[in-house]
């Protein structure tokens, strides 16, 4: 299994079978995703951060919300959760995240949550292999970020996102790792996982933006 990060949180998991897209966003901030090729595109919330299917180059199949799906070879659960709300009282717009496993092992992408699980969407979600976790406007703050592995213990965690303002998103990483407790390993354009090289330690892997 082969993971890039294509920008915002925008990532792409590549199985043998099949190539899935999560999260595919418009042109936005200096950032631009290209033309990727998919097989699956995944949406966790109707945002042009989130949304934009018309800027993939294949056919592909959409799934925008939760449910059980079984495409090319890969699994897919889509688990309701919700953003971020506006004012205290107020619910958050519905958004979902998707835990797919293919390969012997699974992924969790949280997409656009803009906040912690709960302790029911944590129960859905905990475990997986690889957690893929938006930091910033669209996701969480480093400190929420750490509680959320804390919470799901994934084996390898992935932090992606985007940041503005020139060093931001630097100084959310060093937030972030201050917080969580763990090293980051040095970034890389790609992560390339096989089942077999599973580990017990709990392991952050910084990718390079490739959008």
């Amino acid at each position: 299994m082969e993971i890039t990060w294509l920008g915002h949180a925008c990532t792409r998991v590549r199985t043998r079978t099949a190539a899935v897209l999560l999260d595919p966003y418009q042109r936005d901030g200096g950032l631009d995703m290209g033309r990727p090729t998919a097989d699956i595109v995944t949406i966790s919330h109707d945002d042009p951060r989130h949304n934009y299917v018309a800027g993939v180059r294949s056919q592909a199949l959409v799934i925008t919300g939760p449910g059980e799906y079984e495409v090319q070879g890969v699994q897919i659960l889509g688990v309701r959760t919700a953003l971020r709300a506006a004012a205290e009282g107020v619910p958050g717009e519905r958004a979902t995240a998707y835990v797919l496993e293919a390969e012997g092992l699974q992924v969790a992408h949280l997409g656009a949550s803009g906040r912690q699980p709960t302790a029911e969407e944590a129960e859905l979600l905990s475990n997986t292999d690889i957690l893929i976790l938006a930091l910033g406007e669209d996701g969480l703050t480093p400190e929420e970020a750490a509680r959320t592995v804390r919470a799901l213990e994934p084996g390898i965690t992935i932090p992606v996102g985007y940041a503005a303002e020139p060093g931001a998103w630097d100084a959310m990483l060093l937030a972030f790792r201050t917080a969580v407790g763990i090293e980051p390993e040095a970034a890389v354009t790609r992560l390339t996982v096989q089942a077999r090289a599973a580990s017990e330690k709990q392991r952050i892997v910084l990718l390079e933006a490739r959008g």
